[in-house]
């Protein structure tokens, strides 16, 4: 989508955060109609330009969220807004894309705290369907879309029974989430069997199913044990597919796995309780630096759809523990960009699009964290719209 194919923007003297993962500079960033023209430190500016005085400000590409109910919800109490699952265990053939909100009044909120980018998820049932990407702004669905069809998602239950139910419980719970598990391996299975052309009877859910058996689109797996972790990761390399663990807060204890597959994790919160009463209090707040330093790729997101104004914040709480703050961002920028398949979106680099936040001072940091001016793919949205901030000049 191109919104203003020859405005010419120049952002003089900013700190560029590239969003790779490299270090911070100071510099001048030429927008020119939906892309990013030139980085350099000194761009002369020509008559016809807009010129914006930055000097000292923040500049950082767009955030991306990930594993968000985003546009499939507006109120979680009113049961007539709530369009996040469909009926029954397998319904690989569920898209979010049809059913998302281009006029969600949660989206300026988001915009507001950088979020320009989400992946709109369905849930519920074991194979609950493909996610889409949007874009925060667009009249309909058909403009907000950039990829309708996305990630897999699959809920499979826990091989891990509560500690708290008695012997007998844990041993029928795990007999059924163990039942549960070859369900969803016998059903991979005859999809991979019709996609191969073993049947000519039509079937919309192995066909939804394909391009993920044949590697060509990422599968994201909600799981959070060991045990899950491990039963995923045989699952996806029995079937060939492009796995990413959901949740995972018991990653480390499998890492050599994960590191192997080269499958990523995709850390819900950093803000969240230790996953066991024998896990340090710190536990989740240390964990993308674990990770890391392991060798895994990292993402982080947020739970629900209207907390992610938070994702900033949880690389924030990344970077107080270690994670150095360039890495950090880029686990809310080019990494979930490039694992999504989103083209040149989430690094500040001539040819990307430029969808960007200018930023008074650390996008990360809460108390310093003051957004300024947003762009998605060229075209600079106001922020003027954003619910909460009209209440705070409302009622202060």
């Amino acid at each position: 989508m191109v919104w203003a194919l020859w405005l010419q923007v120049l952002l003089r003297g900013v700190w560029i955060h590239r969003g790779d993962g490299s270090l911070t500079v100071q510099g001048d960033v030429l927008l020119q109609g939906d892309s990013i023209a030139a980085v350099a430190p000194v761009i002369a500016a020509q008559p016809s330009w807009t010129v914006i005085e930055a000097r000292g400000k923040h500049l950082y590409p767009a955030l991306v969220a990930v594993g968000t109910p985003l546009g499939l919800i507006e109120v979680e109490a009113v049961r007539a807004t709530r369009d996040n699952a469909e009926v029954g265990d397998f319904t690989p053939e569920a898209a979010a894309y049809t059913a998302y909100n281009a006029d969600s009044r949660v989206l300026p909120t988001l915009r507001a705290n950088g979020i320009l980018y989400a992946e709109s998820v369905p849930q519920g049932g074991l194979i609950a369907g493909r996610s889409a990407v949007v874009r925060l702004i667009g009249r309909t669905r058909e403009e907000a879309a950039v990829l309708p069809l996305a990630v897999l998602h699959l809920y499979p239950p826990s091989l891990r029974p509560s500690v708290y139910a008695s012997h007998e419980e844990q041993k029928k719970a795990h007999e059924r989430a163990t039942e549960t598990w070859k369900r969803i391996d016998q059903y991979l299975e005859n999809a991979t069997r019709w996609c191969r052309g073993d049947s000519s009877e039509q079937n919309i859910s192995f066909s939804a199913l394909c391009p993920y058996l044949r590697g060509e689109k990422p599968v994201a797996w909600h799981v959070e044990t060991a045990e899950d972790i491990e039963a995923a990761l045989r699952l996806s390399k029995r079937y060939n597919l492009r796995a990413a663990i959901v949740g995972g807060s018991e990653a480390p204890r499998v890492a050599y796995l994960l590191r192997r597959d080269s499958v990523p994790v995709i850390l819900v919160r950093t803000h969240r309780l230790p996953p066991h009463e024998d896990a340090p209090i710190d536990y989740a707040y240390t964990l993308p630096k674990v990770l890391l330093d392991s060798g895994i790729t990292v993402m982080l997101s947020h739970e629900s759809f209207w907390n992610q104004r938070n994702l900033a914040y949880q690389a924030g709480t990344a970077v107080a523990y270690g994670v150095p703050a360039e890495k950090a961002l880029a686990m809310i920028t080019s990494v979930p960009a490039r694992w999504l398949g989103l083209n040149k979106v989430g690094i500040i680099t001539p040819g990307y699009k430029a969808s960007l936040v200018l930023s008074e001072g650390d996008l990360l940091d809460i108390p310093t964290s003051r957004l300024l001016r947003i762009w998605i793919e060229g075209r600079e949205i106001p922020l003027s719209d954003n619910p909460q901030e009209i209440l705070y000049q409302k009622y202060r």
